[in-house]
């Protein structure tokens, strides 16, 4: 996977669900700049990633993690990130789910939309990560010049934004609201970032992998704040927060001349496709270290089983909407230990232990060429990362 590929795959997945329930939470007025300053806290969550993903080239944490911390810690850590990949495709789902009954088909059972997209990511994730990586190259500049018209068109529609809604700059006069708002930000959507642990070691670089990771943890934000301005300059931060999903409302009022207008479309279709791709990364994660847990060849055999588990419990995640809301106060400190802790912990003793990983054969082949093309890497049907026989490779790909 190419660096180019690798920043669109991430700005996909930053804003794939992130911007249809993006929180107001305690900034209010201030929400967006709550969103920017964890954007900054981002950049350094990609160092962090990205370190790891250097000092051990062509391993993902499934394979490290047990050597740095032990066998018995180590293995504790993985089962950690795989419950968390697996809780996180059943939030993502449910998203979506949710999603097309509120705003689509409202008669429709949410377990018709659950169950097709857990099986198109699991008939996508059985042919590997790159087709993921390919469609998001392919669509994800479409869906940021969407945001960005729809954006546009929103603050030329006569009267309908009001930036005395953005006022006061600062909650009560006080900066820590701000401060406090950036926990959740941070949380949902950049240190979900995680999962891109496994995909880090399979660039044609690696060692170069920091400045995509972080030009798109930029540019996310910079989008992301820009929906949150919107919705607060449209509706106010109190309703905003009050309604399921303030970014589809805002949008839905947009009328130029009484001839555009109904754009909602727009935005579902870019919703839709931005978090399928943002599905297909913990399904992949998953998938991927089970596998290599359960010492098998082949990760495949895992992906339907793991999507007939995943559905059902996306399906009973919550009761109803709101309780999926509240949950969102909860996630920050459910999730942030885990995405952001042990990372840091498994570089912080690999470091002190002096322990380094070797580069897989395929990038050691990659390093040598100099006409720049990338030979075919791991991330092809069948491949589970580590495994330094690359003919197996090249014969299932």
């Amino acid at each position: 996977m190419s660096g180019w590929q690798l920043a669109m795959l991430l700005t996909g997945f930053l804003i794939g669900t992130t911007t249809l329930i993006i929180p107001v939470g305690p900034a209010k007025e201030s929400a967006w700049l709550s969103v920017l300053l964890a954007g900054v806290l981002g950049i350094g969550v990609a160092w962090l990633y990205t370190a790891l993903g250097v000092r051990f080239p062509g391993e993902t944490p499934f394979q490290y993690t047990p050597r740095v911390l032990g066998r018995w810690l180590g293995t504790l850590v993985v089962l950690f990130y795989l419950w968390l990949s697996f809780h996180l495709a059943a939030l993502i789902l449910r998203n979506l789910g949710e999603l097309y009954v509120v705003a689509i088909m409202v008669q429709t059972p949410m377990g018709v939309f659950i169950g097709i997209l857990a099986a198109l990511a699991a008939w996508i994730i059985r042919s590997g990560l790159e087709p993921v990586a390919r469609l998001a190259e392919l669509l994800s500049p479409w869906l940021y010049l969407i945001m960005i018209l729809l954006d546009i068109l929103t603050f030329a529609t006569p009267n309908l934004t009001h930036l005395e809604n953005l006022l006061p700059l600062l909650p009560d006069g006080k900066f820590l609201p701000v401060i406090q708002g950036i926990l959740p930000i941070l949380a949902f959507p950049f240190a979900e970032t995680f999962l891109f642990l496994v995909v880090i070691p399979f660039l044609v670089k690696p060692k170069k992998s920091f400045l995509p990771f972080a030009l798109a943890m930029a540019f996310a934000a910079l989008i992301t704040s820009l929906v949150a301005f919107r919705n607060v300059a449209v509706l106010g931060a109190s309703e905003a927060e009050r309604v399921n999903f303030p970014s589809l409302v805002a949008v839905q009022l947009i009328n130029l001349g009484d001839f555009l207008q109904r754009l909602d479309a727009l935005i579902i279709f870019m919703w839709t496709f931005a978090g399928f791709i943002k599905l297909c990364l913990p399904f992949y994660f998953l998938a991927l270290g089970l596998a290599t847990l359960l010492k098998l060849k082949d990760y495949r055999p895992l992906v339907l089983p793991l999507g007939l588990l995943i559905a059902p419990f996306a399906l009973h995640l919550f009761v109803s909407f709101p309780q999926m809301i509240q949950f969102t106060r909860i996630w920050p400190f459910y999730s942030l230990p885990i995405t952001i802790l042990l990372p840091a912990l498994t570089l912080m003793v690999a470091a002190v232990r002096g322990l380094r990983g070797q580069p897989a054969p395929l990038q050691r082949q990659a390093m040598k060429k100099t006409t720049g093309k990338a030979p075919q890497d791991a991330l092809t049907p069948g491949a589970v990362p580590g495994k330094r026989k690359t003919s197996s490779l090249r014969n299932r790909g």
